[in-house]
């Protein structure tokens, strides 16, 4: 059965999701997500609080998993390819500024990577879509995510109306990218 993962983004800097080049991954953050779920699984990511609880930030069609050092080899360059294994079996962290804490880098290395369908991916970042009335059950608030509260239908009902908008892929700006930029460069 097809799950639907959701959960509150609270900081949007284009890492996780990562949404380099078009192409959507988590390789970083939500290791609990990433281990869980499946290729054809789903993941919302939504504003958080003040914002109006059910701005969708993001939504993807899992297309597999890759473990973290494949997925470096395999998409080398990308700003989430963060771990290089090395030939002892351990990692070598190429971005010093990302993670830097223990804990942190534990729960990268702890899951898969997810790839994205691209033809099953919407990344509205600044712009983002509320849902329509019947599925706003789906959005979700706090900490955590959730996999409960799915109705029968609605993964049919998100991909209807994720296609009938009027783009797909990366469509906005990830909300905190300056930010982002500005840690980057020590500013």
């Amino acid at each position: 059965m097809t799950r639907i993962f959701r959960y509150v983004l609270q900081t949007d800097t284009g890492m996780a999701p990562c949404v380099d080049g078009g192409r959507l991954t988590l390789a970083t953050c939500k290791p609990k997500i990433r281990s869980s779920a499946k290729p054809g699984d789903w993941v919302l990511g939504f504003y958080p609080r003040p914002f109006e609880r059910g701005l969708l930030t993001w939504a993807g069609r899992i297309a597999r998993k890759a473990e973290i050092g494949d997925y470096e080899r395999e998409f080398r360059g990308r700003p989430d390819a963060v771990y290089r294994l090395k030939s002892d079996g351990s990692f070598k962290r190429l971005r010093p500024d990302y993670h830097p804490g223990a804990n942190e880098i534990h729960k990268d290395l702890s899951a898969p990577a997810l790839v994205f369908d691209e033809q099953a991916t919407w990344c509205f970042g600044d712009e983002p879509r509320l849902l329509p009335d019947d599925l706003l059950h789906l959005a979700v608030g706090g900490q955590g995510h959730r996999v409960n509260g799915v109705r029968d239908g609605d993964t049919d009902a998100l991909l209807a109306w994720l296609a009938d908008l009027d783009a797909r892929g990366v469509i906005g700006r990830p909300r905190h990218e300056v930010m982002a930029r500005r840690l980057s460069r020590g500013c």
